[in-house]
């Protein structure tokens, strides 16, 4: 038995050992030999760049991008871009040539990392950390184009002037693969998540998404801090290190390496459960490589890591990267590190954007011709309607082009064996006439798309579906079925989609037990309103600005009664005003099946005040008059209501809550004790049950219990619960 002083032997064992992989190794030396157990981390495996695209298509998780220096690098020697190490390392050069002896150790550093931290540790030491701000700045600003007639903007230093240029996003130059990036997360934000990782001080991954037509919020994390000080639409851009200007900016090991405890968190929270695509990083041990090892050593949390390297011989990388390696060796024993070899950002993010938009193109034909489908069988006037509209040039432009390519390709066919030098031309014919064709149809889908989706916006057709769609009888909870969920878009197959919900407004209201076609079986309902709600959606709700359940590490999710496009029900209860008065302070997230969560929002409803502080102040006198006059189980619903009441109306921590929920609670006690026969210290002989025929005091009355009594048997045995039906009082 454990005695205070002495450590309980489990946390004896956690305190001298580490466990990994189940092999213990001894933390303290408490042998008079040393001791040592050889540790071997896992052995990464490469896998090349077509399994990574393939990979990062087909992901069913969230994808979180972390992006190091090798983005912004220009495109070759002599263009914009920002310098790379060695750029970086003149620069701060010239900016010590007063004082030659400062520069001189940066030379004898092993590799370009070290010689980059040694670097800016001599700059801090010998000119200040404003001088590397102002580095970094000089570094920043050779991404902007060079203009004939334009003052050079790389002498520009002060912060109004960094500040003007920065929002000047056509003065930046853009190689197609942050081009391509832009367009990635501003026109796949459900794929790619809402946050983009960097360590980079530059702005070119918003200007990106800005030139792409997107939205962008930026963090600055110079020191320490959570990722939700920033709030607002569009991609969250977290720069870890700093930024180009407003902020300092983090170089050396005690700079990047610093505890940054709320930012720490704020990165496990982001990463969990999602997958981590990682280019052009070094694996510094940084905030990031220190959150992501924590991360990956949790077994609950699961992220999924995939790191590309440049480089494309492995030896070398297992070489080159071995920190990176034992950083994530739990992840890798697990399969939930994954690396990949002779990755060039610069050619996988436009190849990216290649293959997403291929498939878009093709997912939305069929998705346009299920939907006019199903509009001929309901409604052949809005199908004629909408065809009508179309652009007659785009519909003979498509077939004229499929007809010269079938033409083209039988000819292809049949000069293939006798003429190579007529098939050579014959194919880049083909290939420019498919070309064509595919930019012809993706001209007609989108045109039809446009058309049938303003169609659907009408509400008397959004009416017709739901009546004649909806069940006839009470049948799958929730209900929705393949064609009324083609027809809004979707596909049946909700792991498709990755669509982050909006959840714009949550009341409560009355409905139709039974309405057309549709059979509800309740008369009032919890109404959720937004955008995106995918087949598969789930609710879930809390008072407002609570955590976490205790003892979860998630919600209780639910899914709806009724799932019908951007419209949710939840069966509620029917009795006005306390059935949405219970609801009051309550707000609620809805989240699509592949993990995207919406905004808390809170409860909505035109309650009069007015009105329930009369309900409430009259409940609560009834109740009270009915319990001291003797009437305790009366009392009990009045003094339930008047808490209800003052709970939503006044709060759960208000004094007054507390009260009426004391003198409720003693309603309760008093209308169960007097349903009972017997008090404490009466002796009773059990009649029925498990103990029949024992005889026994009654040691305690548990009352909010149907086996009220807790008798001690006078044989000795163990204290045993009876109901009141099962004893009667033992004859003398």
């Amino acid at each position: 038995m454990w005695r205070p002083g002495i450590l309980p032997y489990s946390r004896y064992l956690h305190e001298l050992t580490n466990m990994y992989d189940g092999t213990t190794i001894p933390r303290y030396r408490i042998f008079t030999e040393p001791q040592s157990v050889p540790v071997t981390n896992p052995t990464p495996t490469f896998h090349n760049y077509n399994v990574l695209l393939e990979r990062v298509v087909h992901s069913s998780r969230e994808i979180i991008f972390f992006f190091g220096s090798a983005l912004s690098l220009p495109e070759c020697e002599g263009a914009p871009g920002v310098p790379s190490v060695a750029g970086i390392l003149s620069l701060v050069e010239a900016t010590l040539m007063d004082t030659p002896s400062a520069f001189a150790p940066v030379r004898d550093q092993p590799d370009v990392g070290a010689a980059y931290q040694k670097a800016f540790h001599q700059l801090q030491a010998y000119r200040g950390q404003d001088a590397a701000n102002e580095v970094i700045r000089r570094a920043v600003l050779k991404s902007r184009k060079v203009t004939l007639g334009q003052p050079n903007t790389q002498s520009i230093l002060d912060l109004n002037s960094c500040r003007t240029l920065d929002d000047d996003f056509a003065g930046w130059h853009l190689r197609p693969s942050l081009i391509a990036l832009g367009k990635l997360l501003a026109n796949h934000s459900g794929r790619f998540g809402k946050t983009v990782l960097t360590t980079n001080f530059d702005p070119l991954i918003q200007i990106a998404i800005r030139t792409a037509h997107g939205m962008y919020i930026r963090t600055m994390m110079h020191d320490d801090g959570s990722l939700n000080q920033s709030e607002g639409p569009g991609i969250q851009i977290v720069h870890l290190h700093g930024y180009w200007y407003g902020t300092d900016t983090l170089h050396v090991p005690t700079q990047i390496g610093s505890r940054r405890t709320q930012l720490k968190r704020s990165l496990e929270r982001l990463l969990q459960n999602r997958t981590l695509v990682v280019m052009g990083c070094g694996g510094w041990d940084d905030i990031f490589m220190s959150s992501l090892s924590d991360l990956v050593s949790d077994t609950e949390l699961n992220p999924d890591v995939l790191w590309t390297f440049h480089e494309s011989d492995e030896d070398v990388i297992r070489s080159k990267y071995a920190h990176v390696f034992t950083k994530l060796a739990p992840a890798m024993s697990r399969g939930r590190a994954q690396f990949y070899a002779g990755v060039d950002l610069h050619v996988f993010l436009p190849q990216l954007l290649a293959r997403l938009k291929d498939g878009a193109v093709s997912d939305e034909q069929t998705h346009i011709n299920e939907i006019l489908e199903r509009l001929g069988e309901l409604s052949p006037k809005l199908r004629h309607s909408i065809l009508g509209k179309i652009d007659p040039s785009l519909i003979v432009r498509v077939d004229d082009l499929k007809l010269k390519h079938d033409t083209l390709e039988k000819e292809l066919l049949e000069t293939r064996d006798k003429s190579e030098e007529r098939a050579k031309i014959l194919e880049e014919e083909a290939a420019r006439l498919a070309a064509e064709l595919q930019q012809a149809q993706a001209a007609l889908t989108s045109s039809r798309l446009a058309l049938t989706s303003a169609a659907m916006k009408d509400i008397s057709w959004l009416t017709m579906i739901r009546t004649q769609m909806m069940p006839k009888q009470p049948g799958r909870v929730p209900f929705h079925n393949s064609k009324e969920v083609a027809l809004r878009g979707y596909h049946a197959s909700a792991g498709g989609q990755r669509a982050v919900p909006v959840l714009s407004e949550v009341t409560w209201s009355q409905v139709a037990y039974q309405e057309n076609n549709l059979h509800r079986g309740y008369y009032a309902a919890l109404i959720f309103k937004g955008n995106n709600f995918v087949p598969g959606v789930v609710w879930t709700c809390r008072r407002s600005g609570e955590g976490l359940p205790a003892g979860n590490s998630d919600y209780f999710w639910t899914l709806p009664n009724i799932y019908f496009g951007d419209y949710l029900e939840i069966s509620s209860g029917d009795g006005a005003p306390e059935a949405p008065l219970s609801w009051r302070g309550y707000e609620f997230q809805v989240k699509n099946p592949e993990g995207n969560v919406s905004e808390w929002v809170k409860f909505s409803y035109p309650f009069d005040d007015t009105i329930l502080e009369n309900i409430r102040l009259e409940s609560f006198r009834v109740g009270v008059e009915l319990l001291e006059s003797g009437k305790a189980s009366e009392a009990v619903e009045p003094l339930r209501k008047s808490y209800v009441f003052t709970d939503r109306m006044l709060g759960i921590d208000d004094p007054d809550t507390q009260e009426k929920k004391a003198i409720w609670n003693q309603a309760i006690d008093e209308a169960a004790l007097s349903k009972l026969r017997f008090r404490i210290g009466d002796r009773l002989t059990v009649v029925s049950g498990e103990s029949v025929g024992v005889t026994g005091t009654v040691e305690k009355l548990l009352l909010r219990h149907l086996h009220a009594y807790l008798i001690r048997p006078e044989n000795g045995d163990e204290p045993f619960q009876a109901s009141d039906v099962q004893v009667k009082l033992r004859e003398a």
